[in-house]
């Protein structure tokens, strides 16, 4: 796991932040996708090369005696991960997030049941499941370049890209914030686990572990609105009366959204984390109840997120996840020595009520309702993990979520777009 994320921190560098520029400028003119995304393509190829020398030639340095074959197993992994983006970012943008959401699952389908085979066969080498992981990765990568390019072929030539596809210099420079953030947003998940590993012990790292898989099952909710909503709201950039009303929409999801999630993550995690991992990862259960908070913070934070990825400041982008992981960094490096693995938790949760408040702060919205919310959560979620009866007041937020179905119907009823 180590090396893999080791590989995955390295080569996220390669996406260079152009999958982000396709999905926020496609839809303003979707016949340039099959020239736009070829053209991406080239250049993360380009990109790759050194990162791929370099990677290998470190790998085998410093992990000289892990099976053979590991390392560059792991090498492809991250790799074909990264290479699929901008065909999974193509068929967003074209509005086949069904065909994208497919290919995505068509990896976790293939790799779980090549686990599930190993593991009744008896296999334990590390090299073997990184095999099996490897072939869903190649797989899905192979089904998203096909999809990806016959969506694409489908479409009439219709304009022109914007000015920022002018050269490969323009290009390289406007998704510059976004290739920068890139590189912070692995810490985001990943920071309190090497913090924890410095100052604890590697059983609370595994406790932790397990409890970040469940949190980050979660957190496909929001990723996948976020990545939705790029698009959606990159196509009227530059007309804020719809931008807001796009923004507006996109708030009253989370709203509705929260109590579900809040309810079915407890339900879900108290259950599946004994019942698959044992009894000794019991304690995994605290910790991702305290982690609960953090994904309603990054649930609420969703249409300000967006509204910065996808606006004409970018940079402010990546101002918010710089001070994300600034205030894990720094959080974490004081929670963590004295409360270990809770304190690893705490430090995430302080990193996404930022993203949230941080978000709201640099598109100046005085928005006062998620705030009561994530404070709402926060409260909730550390009863829930104490276990106190008082946790009932996280119901509360069934009353907004009401209200904001209410608020979609009527929107649906008058929105231009429907």
């Amino acid at each position: 796991m180590i090396i893999l994320d080791a590989f995955a921190t390295m080569y996220i560098l390669v996406d260079a932040g152009l999958p982000t520029i396709l999905a926020r400028d496609i839809p303003r003119a979707p016949g340039c996708a099959k020239v736009a995304v070829r053209r991406i393509y080239r250049l993360q190829m380009l990109i790759a090369i050194p990162f791929i020398l370099g990677s290998l030639v470190f790998a085998h340095f410093i992990w000289q005696d892990v099976p053979a074959g590991l390392i560059e197993l792991c090498a492809v992994i991250a790799f074909g991960h990264i290479m699929s983006y901008p065909h999974r970012s193509l068929l967003r943008a074209l509005g086949e997030a069904r065909i994208e959401s497919m290919v995505k699952l068509s990896e976790r389908v293939i790799t779980t049941s090549l686990y599930a085979f190993l593991l009744f066969q008896g296999f334990t080498l590390s090299s073997a499941y990184a095999l099996a992981f490897a072939i869903g990765v190649v797989i899905s990568l192979g089904l998203s370049v096909w999809q990806g390019e016959r969506v694409a072929a489908k479409i009439k030539f219709d304009g022109n890209l914007p000015v920022d596809w002018s050269s490969n210099k323009s290009l390289i420079i406007a998704a510059l914030p976004f290739a920068i953030t890139l590189g912070i947003l692995p810490y985001v998940t990943k920071l309190e686990k090497f913090l924890l590993a410095y100052f604890s012990s590697y059983d609370e790292v595994a406790i932790y572990h397990v409890a970040q898989l469940a949190w980050i099952a979660g957190l496909m909710l929001p990723q996948a609105m976020r990545a939705s909503l790029l698009p959606y709201l990159g196509e009227v950039r530059d007309e804020p009366a719809q931008f807001s009303q796009r923004m507006l929409k996109a708030h009253h999801y989370t709203v509705m959204l929260l109590p579900i999630g809040l309810i079915s993550g407890v339900l879900i995690s108290h259950f599946s984390i004994p019942f698959f991992f044992g009894s000794e990862y019991y304690g995994a259960v605290e910790v991702f109840d305290i982690l609960l908070a953090g994904w309603a913070c990054a649930l609420l934070s969703v249409p300000w997120y967006g509204a910065l990825q996808a606006g004409n400041n970018p940079w402010r982008f990546t101002a918010l996840i710089g001070m994300v992981v600034l205030a894990a960094s720094i959080s974490g490096w004081f929670i963590i020595p004295v409360a270990g693995v809770v304190g690893a938790a705490w430090a995430s949760v302080i990193g996404c009520s930022l993203m949230l408040s941080g978000s709201k702060l640099l598109c100046q919205d005085e928005d006062r309702l998620t705030d009561g919310l994530a404070i709402l959560s926060v409260a909730t979620c550390y009863l829930i993990s104490i276990g106190s009866w008082l946790a009932l007041i996280g119901f509360i937020t069934v009353i907004p979520a009401i209200a904001a179905k209410n608020h979609l119907q009527n929107l649906g009823g008058i929105s231009e777009e429907e």
